[in-house]
């Protein structure tokens, strides 16, 4: 029971941590919100195998890039 009793301390300890976080991140938005700077956005993950298809689809005429 006393190792239960722990591992719910444990996981109270975790959710505090994560919320404390939440709240930081929340206050790093609402002040980039105010700024007129532009964020940076990664761009967007393509695992090698759909690139390396891809690409053998341009290559052989039979693939047209999507329209955004």
């Amino acid at each position: 029971m006393n190792e239960f009793i722990q591992k719910l301390q444990e996981i109270e300890e975790k959710l505090n941590h994560v919320s404390d976080q939440m709240q930081e991140l929340r206050d790093c938005v609402r002040e980039s919100s105010n700024q007129d700077e532009e964020l940076w956005v990664r761009e967007p993950y393509e695992h090698p195998w759909y690139k390396y298809k891809r690409e053998e689809f341009i290559a052989s005429g039979n693939y047209t890039e999507p329209k955004r």
